[in-house]
């Protein structure tokens, strides 16, 4: 496997994935412009991070479709239940609201501070999505009680972000969930190999 990545994008998710893993892989961190050249186009045809190149020499790209294919392709590592189970189906769901709600809730409200615009639709959004996670998260330690799995690495660090620019002041529950994803020895690892 080889991963595609520029510091600092979506393509981190994706080695914090590859860091929970331990299996080998190679690591290209491209700059600004190679990301838009023509040959990483023919990697990805929006020239976006992250790609990766499997081992059968397909490309994918999309972090999640990634993430979900990197815990079948490695079940040891136990970062998706058994295909059938009800978790599997709960670490979908997670995964899934991360990126069609919880992405989009915290960079629209970026976008909106960016342009210096009206927050308020998109903070009321935000808050709505951070409700349901702090309530899938408020007395147990990750999505699916004490197993960690895909949707913790996108939904925390998609929420990273979200304190990071200063979106969210929350000390509870969603501040806690978001420490203890980040402080895993494997993003530790991802964020030392990715700069």
């Amino acid at each position: 496997m080889h991963l595609y990545h520029l510091p600092g994008s979506r393509s981190t998710r994706v080695l914090w994935t590859l860091e929970e893993i331990g299996a080998p892989y190679e690591l290209t961190i491209l700059t600004r412009e190679e990301k838009r050249s023509d040959e990483h186009r023919e990697r990805h045809p929006l020239g976006r991070v992250p790609v990766m190149a499997l081992d059968d020499g397909q490309f994918v790209f999309e972090s999640a479709a990634i993430l979900l294919h990197l815990g079948d392709l490695h079940p040891e590592a136990g970062l998706l239940p058994p295909v059938g189970t009800t978790d599997r189906a709960i670490a979908y769901q997670w995964s899934v609201f991360a990126m069609s709600e919880l992405e989009s809730s915290v960079f629209g409200w970026v976008r909106a501070r960016r342009a210096q615009q009206d927050e308020a639709e998109p903070a009321e959004r935000f808050a709505q999505v951070a409700a349901a996670l702090a309530e899938a998260v408020t007395d147990r330690p990750y999505l699916l009680g004490d197993t960690f799995t895909v949707a913790d690495v996108l939904c925390a660090s998609i929420l990273g972000t979200a304190f990071r620019r200063g979106l969210t002041e929350d000390d509870g529950p969603l501040r806690a969930y978001v420490g203890r994803a980040l402080e895993r020895p494997a993003n530790v690892r991802a964020e030392a190999v990715g700069r």
